[in-house]
C-alpha cells in the first residue's frame, strides 16, 4: 500500500508545514536530549534504569508489532522487581519524606 491510498483511504492528509512548527519540535528535541543525562534514581541504580527501559521498550514492541512474545517467568521477573522496587521507594519515604504518606 502506499502513501497515495492512505490518502486516498482518508489515514493521511496533507499538511504544509511553518518553521514555527520544525522549530518546535527540534526544541523537544534539544529539551529531551538536555533531560536524558540526569540519573533520577541514582548510580546505584543505574541497572535497574536500563532494565525498565528495556521492558519498556519490549512491551511497546509487542504491543504493536506481534503477540505472544512475553514468558510467564518474564512477567514473575518484572513483578518481583516492582514489588522490590516499590519496597524500596516506601521505605525511602518513610525515612525521609513520611508527610507524603497517607496515615493508615
Amino acid at each position: 500500500m502506499t502513501l497515495s491510498h492512505w490518502v486516498e483511504n482518508g489515514w493521511l492528509r496533507p499538511h504544509n508545514t511553518s518553521t514555527k512548527e520544525i522549530g518546535n519540535l527540534l526544541r523537544i528535541v534539544d529539551r529531551d536530549l538536555s533531560d536524558a543525562p540526569p540519573l533520577i534514581l541514582g548510580e546505584s541504580r543505574r541497572k535497574d534504569t536500563a532494565y525498565l527501559d528495556a521492558c519498556r521498550s519490549r512491551r511497546n514492541t509487542l504491543e504493536y508489532d506481534y503477540v505472544g512474545g512475553v514468558t510467564e517467568e518474564d512477567v514473575e521477573e518484572l513483578s518481583e522487581f516492582v514489588e522490590g522496587f516499590k519496597t524500596e521507594v516506601l521505605t525511602w519515604l518513610k525515612e525521609l519524606h513520611p508527610e507524603l504518606l497517607s496515615p493508615k
